[in-house]
């Protein structure tokens, strides 16, 4: 193979990982994170000794 068919190759392959890895950042970042969006899990310190003693 020539160089031009290696290299067309290799762009290939960096376009392909390239939209798996932007696809699986939106799909994190609008889908998964609905139930606590700025990262934090808030509860109340009840809960938690209720939890505890259980």
């Amino acid at each position: 193979m020539k160089a031009k068919h290696v290299l067309w190759i290799f762009t290939g392959l960096v376009a392909v990982v390239t939209m798996a890895v932007g696809i699986a950042v939106l799909v994190d970042r609008f889908i998964t994170r609905k139930e606590c969006p700025d990262g934090y899990i808030s509860f109340d310190s009840d809960e938690l000794e209720a939890l505890e003693e259980e």
